[in-house]
């Protein structure tokens, strides 16, 4: 039986952001589609690191090590409740459960038994890029299917992430030539499907779905407040680059990037 994701951990996330317009609106910047891509981009990068679980390639050290098929995490009824981990100054809470082709909890692990597994996720802490500098908290409630049940094929197979989340971001501000744009960002999103190369490598891109972000943006300006929402899709191809789409706008982001800032957010010119 599938738990509810945790409550939300408000985040604080600071954003220092080069080569903006404001615009003529000063409580609402004409690029606001920009910076909430640049949000939303970073959590999808974050998405994908998670998506290396243990047993489907790199870990990318968040998740713990098989061993026989048990992660080195305490069992609690049908699950393994991982103790917080840290790395990078950031904390990471992990809940997994393996699941056979009925949908049946097991034990561990079991290459060419295990179907899907599904994961409890959440990490917060501080990061701090060029122009690109937080405090953020994200929970995921996220689920891989589709493990190959023929020993054979998995080293040419594909898994399935399909899942959900959402997030509170307070004071997200936003700075160019002394310009600075303060906001508040809640949201909630959803991965749909994203298909990936089985076991997964440094090098192994989404080959289709989409992440979808909902955003609620709230600004303040002196006394009075603005609030407007941003639906962010970005959809993977199968290639390096991912296309993100704010309303009309439209970018790419390259999933290469290990650290993501607002220069590695790219528009797409319209021909």
């Amino acid at each position: 039986m599938r738990r509810a994701i945790p409550a939300v951990i408000p985040a604080v996330i600071l954003l220092v952001l080069a080569g903006c317009d404001a615009g003529n609106d000063p409580s609402i910047p004409s690029n606001l589609n920009f910076d909430a891509a640049v949000v939303a981009a970073d959590g999808t990068l974050e998405d994908l690191r998670m998506m290396h679980g243990p047993g489907l390639g790199v870990s990318w050290g968040v998740f713990p090590p098989l061993e026989a098929g048990r992660p080195n995490c305490p069992p609690e009824n049908d699950h393994y409740r991982c103790p917080p981990f840290e790395r990078d100054g950031f904390t990471y809470t992990r809940e997994i459960t393996y699941l056979d082709a009925n949908g049946d909890p097991m034990d561990e692990f079991v290459e060419g038994s295990t179907e899907s597994i599904h994961y409890l996720m959440s990490v917060e802490g501080e990061l701090s890029r060029e122009w690109f500098t937080a405090s953020i908290s994200r929970d995921r409630d996220m689920t891989v299917s589709g493990l190959p049940l023929d020993t054979d094929e998995a080293d040419d197979g594909v898994v399935t992430w399909d899942g959900m989340g959402e997030g509170d971001s307070q004071r997200t501000r936003l700075t160019d030539g002394g310009e600075t744009r303060e906001y508040r960002m809640e949201s909630t999103f959803e991965i749909s499907e994203v298909v990936i190369p089985y076991p997964r490598g440094e090098e192994s891109w989404p080959r289709s779905g989409t992440i979808t972000r909902w955003i609620k943006i709230t600004r303040t300006l002196g006394e009075e407040t603005e609030t407007v929402e941003r639906t962010v899709v970005i959809t993977f191809d199968g290639t390096q680059f991912a296309t993100v789409t704010v309303g009309e706008d439209t970018f790419t982001i390259d999933l290469a990037e290990r650290n993501f800032g607002p220069r590695h957010m790219h528009r797409r010119r319209h021909r």
